[in-house]
């Protein structure tokens, strides 16, 4: 994508189909790493910075046009988090029951990944849905932000959040007996959200300026890919050690190598863009959040048959996607777009967000 497909018209006001594309690739690395144990924790991390990049420029186009601001989002939002959602705690609860009830205010108000950091929470297959508490209060916030603060300024707000938030990790981590209240719990992974925030106030105030970092961006994928690489394979126990060290630098490190992919995809025409853009990568991103909701249900509801770790990943992978499907078709299309003028306006949005 060149610099002038981004300031005509601006990017954050269409659909980018090659984010779709990407989204698949998230979703598809959270599957892969909860079926076959594959190192890809990184992939909810994608869907972080994805996120942070496509609602800020939302928020800010709704901003400058004018238009219902505060109804326009958490309506949006609404239509778009509780269906698949409710529908998601019924499945579980006729599979596994009603464990999860016992910790209801979580579930009721977002706050699981609270719940999870406490040890309080229901069946295990319920734990996809720490990191939708983390964007819903993420975004309780956020879009007071955007409209109270200048543009220029906002992007400051998101690259303080960006160097604070790994110190804020490092500071916290003797309070914990655990990593996982770091990684659960959103002020100590908003910066994800807030790197994405950033790329969107950089493009929209400097359209050319994904084409003067892509060679950064570039060289942040590789370096991070490789040092990940290289602490899985000499230290794969690294991410559990709950050091100063490993919460400090190593969601770092994941934020460098996310926001780099997400800057090659928005900036690329070659064949990365081809790729992302095929039809069938474009459509599982497009269902990509329900099939996150849904796939850890699946497994756990598949594993007991014992048909073996790659037998169960590809009937759980069918079934998964079968459920988005219908899901998708059945009524989460229609609430998403709702009238035609609904359908002409999301033309105009950068992409769905989950």
């Amino acid at each position: 994508m060149t610099a002038s497909t981004l300031s005509d018209p601006p990017s954050h006001t269409r659909r980018i189909v090659q984010l779709d594309g990407l989204r698949a690739i998230a979703v598809l690395a959270v599957f892969a790493q909860h079926a076959l144990k594959a190192p890809l924790w990184m992939g909810v991390d994608l869907f972080f910075v994805l996120s942070g990049f496509l609602i800020t420029g939302i928020l800010l186009d709704r901003k400058a046009r004018q238009v219902p601001y505060f109804s326009y989002f958490y309506a949006r939002r609404a239509r778009r988090i509780l269906p698949p959602y409710v529908l998601l705690m019924i499945v579980s609860s006729l599979l596994f029951g009603l464990s999860w009830a016992k910790y209801w205010p979580w579930y009721t108000f977002f706050a699981t990944n609270i719940g999870d950091a406490l040890g309080q929470s229901g069946h295990d297959s319920l734990n996809v849905l720490w990191s939708l508490a983390v964007e819903e209060q993420f975004y309780i916030v956020w879009p007071f932000v955007v409209l109270l603060v200048p543009e220029r300024t906002l992007g400051f707000v998101a690259a303080a959040l960006v160097v604070v938030v790994p110190l804020l990790r490092a500071v916290a981590t003797p309070w914990f007996d655990t990593f996982w209240p770091i990684y659960y719990l959103t002020p100590f992974r908003m910066d994800l959200l807030a790197a994405g925030a950033l790329l969107a106030v950089a493009t929209r105030r400097n359209p050319a300026v994904l084409e003067r970092v892509k060679p950064f961006a570039f060289a942040g994928l590789l370096a991070a890919f490789a040092l990940l690489a290289w602490l899985h394979l000499h230290f794969p126990r690294f991410r559990a050690e709950n050091t100063l060290l490993s919460n400090a630098t190593l969601y770092s490190i994941s934020l460098v190598l996310c926001t780099s992919i997400v800057v090659i995809a928005l900036q690329s025409n070659g064949i990365v863009k081809r790729v992302l853009s095929t039809p069938v990568l474009v459509y599982i991103g497009t269902v990509s959040y329900t099939i996150y909701l849904i796939h850890l249900t699946v497994l756990y509801a598949i594993w007991p048959l014992n048909e073996g770790r790659y037998a169960s990943a590809v009937l759980a992978l069918a079934i998964t996607l079968a459920y988005a499907s219908v899901s998708w078709f059945a009524f989460e299309r229609r609430l998403i777009h709702g009238s035609a003028h609904a359908v002409r306006d999301d033309s105009r949005t950068a992409a769905r967000v989950s």
